[in-house]
């Protein structure tokens, strides 16, 4: 498994919900720990998204892609519109 499948994968859901649970641990009023490592979870869940997206995604295969059908464009023009 390279790096940009592990990326996919891995990274980037795991930076995701670290995020959602340094909100989460910010937002609850019972448990004063949580309370108090809230920024620091999301600002590692912030910092490995950002490292996350800027890894360019797994090369699509060509075999896995279906091939294109034909493709017609018409185009009808009506009269008494203002087109300008």
């Amino acid at each position: 498994m390279n790096l940009r499948v592990f990326n996919q994968r891995f990274l980037e859901p795991i930076t995701m919900a670290l995020m959602v649970i340094g909100i989460l641990f910010l937002c609850q009023p019972w448990i004063a720990v949580l309370h108090q490592w809230s920024v620091l979870v999301m600002l590692i869940g912030l910092i490995g998204f950002n490292v996350a997206v800027h890894i360019k995604p797994p090369d699509a295969n060509p075999q896995d892609e279906p091939e294109p059908g034909p493709v017609s464009v018409s185009c009808t023009v009506r009269e008494g519109t203002d087109n300008g």
